[in-house]
């Protein structure tokens, strides 16, 4: 395990405008536990966070501490108000770690994360300053025009980009004033750190590491948590 001081920025302030208004996406349950409080469990298990800064909806916030004192009981964390998108959480994250060394960044939506993975990204970030996670893509890549298709873009050098995502502090601090008013633009800190001129290295990711998306995809995760269950039944 790296020798490090981390901390981990969670997410977990979007609407999820796509799962409807009922409640923000990371607060839904599944079998019994909500995303958030799984990805932080999924997190605290590698051992190796010192501290977790969670940025929630405006108006979530205690019912965010409700939700994690009972089902992640021990875990060490801050709550605080998030922002319009998740580049203004993570800057709002980003203030209060003066003393990291790394920073692990991770989407709340993305509960089954492995200790291996996690073991990976934060051993290249500790080498070369920053990493993320990725998977090579499968699928045949289209590109549109209107309602047709126009072309098809070649796959071979494409990833899928995953998180945790991982930087030493100073990098991803310079990153942000280095995009100043356009940080909101980037889809993830990775690509945000790229634009900086900073290199960010890729790791093998999961397959299993998906992020939830749209309601269908939270049958993928209790599925996926059913075979576990089965496997240590089994003893497989």
């Amino acid at each position: 395990m790296v020798n490090e001081n981390i901390i981990c920025l969670i997410a977990a302030a979007g609407r999820g405008l796509r799962f409807g208004k009922e409640m923000p996406k990371s607060f839904y349950p599944v079998d019994g536990r909500t995303l958030l409080a799984r990805s932080l469990q999924s997190i605290s298990l590698w051992g190796g966070v010192s501290r977790f800064v969670i940025m929630v909806p405006p108006g979530w916030e205690e019912e965010a501490r409700k939700v994690l004192g009972s089902e992640v009981p021990g875990v060490k964390y801050r709550i605080l108000t998030g922002g319009e998108t998740r580049r203004d959480s993570v800057a709002i994250g980003l203030k209060t770690v003066e003393d990291a060394g790394l920073v692990l960044v991770h989407d709340a939506c993305r509960p089954i994360v492995s200790t291996s993975l996690i073991e990976r990204v934060v051993s290249a970030a500790a080498e070369h300053g920053a990493a993320v996670p990725a998977l090579q893509v499968t699928d045949t890549l289209g590109r549109l025009r209107d309602e047709a298709l126009e072309g098809i873009v070649p796959r071979e050098r494409v990833v899928g980009i995953q998180t945790p995502q991982v930087f030493r502090l100073e990098i991803l601090r310079k990153a942000f004033e280095e995009a100043g008013d356009k940080a909101g633009t980037f889809t993830d800190e990775g690509s945000l750190v790229l634009a900086g001129g900073f290199p960010v290295r890729v790791v093998e990711g999961e397959r299993w590491n998906i992020k939830v998306t749209v309601k269908e995809d939270l049958e993928i995760v209790a599925s996926f948590l059913a075979g576990k269950r089965l496997a240590l039944v089994d003893g497989c």
